[in-house]
């Protein structure tokens, strides 16, 4: 093979492999972005105020989903927990949580905005907002749910 037959199938194959991830089929990976205005809060309970928007997947279905939570002070979730692990997000505000299958004030632990933690799947836990507003967002993978404890 002469050098410059083997430099065309070089460049051949280079322009291939450059070219190829270009072509997606309908189903394949699509890039996601969520801008705040474009964000569709659904209003859950009206005292105290709770909202929640998902901005990827459904929990309801298999693969990665995630949601973001705006609630005001007074907002209490009971001892539950998830079959899959659960990744927190302070965004504003600060959250309230805990670990334990049933509601002990004391154990709460303050998330202040920028806060991160991860709840293994099936671990109970709780979490409260305490003062003012707060929002965090949570990730997880479905089929998901929440698997409230008897208090």
């Amino acid at each position: 093979m002469t050098l410059r037959t083997l430099s065309a199938a070089m460049l051949a194959a280079v322009t291939f492999v450059a070219v190829a991830p270009c072509a997606q089929a309908d189903d394949a990976p699509k890039f996601h972005a969520v801008k705040p205005a474009d964000i569709a809060w659904k209003e859950i309970r009206k005292s105290p105020p709770l909202f929640r928007a998902f901005v990827q997947g459904d929990q309801d279905k298999p693969g990665p989903f995630t949601f973001r939570v705006r609630a005001a002070a007074g907002h209490k979730l009971a001892p539950h927990t998830h079959p899959d692990d659960r990744v927190i997000t302070v965004i504003s505000g600060t959250y309230w949580s805990a670990v334990g299958d049933k509601w002990d004030d004391g154990k709460l632990i303050a998330f202040p905005a920028g806060s991160f933690y991860v709840v293994p799947a099936g671990v109970p836990h709780y979490s409260a907002v305490l003062e003012g507003e707060t929002e965090f967002q949570e990730s997880g993978v479905g089929p998901s749910r929440n698997d409230m404890l008897a208090q």
